[in-house]
């Protein structure tokens, strides 16, 4: 009787650890983990395409700017040039 009573006992409890684990192993809870790893994945993916657009962009910007400082700077020399050549007197030929 005791054998039989400890034996059920040891089914029940057994029984009663296995549901969980696979409650937890269902195909449709693998599905949903792998998809929100493939959503995770693809978000950080967005994420480093975005920044990598952004740097570009901002050394684009950065190469124009220079360009720009560049070609006033030169405008700036040939306008002194001209001024300096305009205040000269001019030389007579007799």
């Amino acid at each position: 009787m005791r054998r039989i009573a400890a034996w059920t006992l040891l089914v029940v409890l057994g029984t009663g650890w296995s549901l969980p684990m696979g409650a937890q192993n269902t195909p449709a809870a693998r599905n949903e983990r792998q998809a929100d790893k493939l959503a995770q994945k693809k978000q950080q993916a967005l994420y480093k395409y975005q920044k990598k657009q952004e740097k570009a962009q901002e050394k684009a910007q950065r190469k124009m700017d220079k360009q720009q400082q560049k070609a006033a700077k030169k405008y700036e020399k040939e306008q002194r040039k001209a001024l300096k050549n305009a205040n000269l007197p001019v030389k007579h030929i007799s």
